[in-house]
């Protein structure tokens, strides 16, 4: 959505391979959020729909967040948080047992069960 060079590259690799892509409903809501920012909320919007329209979407179930409770509370004690959304997109992983892509490697790899991917 931000016109990463190396995020679109990665995502069109991972496409031509008929890896499955999936999206946490925090990104949903990241994605949504990100409508009342922008200066041009329509295109922002149409960009937003076609995304989600070819992802399907995990929603936060009781695993979920039970998992996500306790990675943010070992987390947490460590003094290495790293957010409640970022927390649920890698307990949302875990429970589905795929990995994160993203850019925010620092973040992610503080969980040390969570397969990370970068671009």
């Amino acid at each position: 959505m931000q016109d990463n060079e190396s995020a679109v590259q990665k995502v069109g690799d991972l496409e031509s391979q008929y890896v499955p892509l999936r999206i946490s409903s925090v990104s949903l809501f990241e994605l949504h959020h990100s409508l009342e920012r922008v200066d041009n909320p329509l295109e922002r919007r149409r960009r937003v729909e076609a995304v989600l329209a070819s992802k399907p979407t995990y929603s936060p179930d009781s695993t979920v967040m039970k998992k996500a409770g306790r990675i943010d509370g070992r987390l947490t004690s460590e003094g290495r948080a790293i957010g409640m959304g970022d927390t649920i997109i890698a307990a949302t992983a875990l429970v589905h047992e795929e990995p994160v892509l993203t850019e925010n490697v620092r973040h992610f790899e503080r969980i040390d069960e969570l397969e990370v991917e970068s671009y």
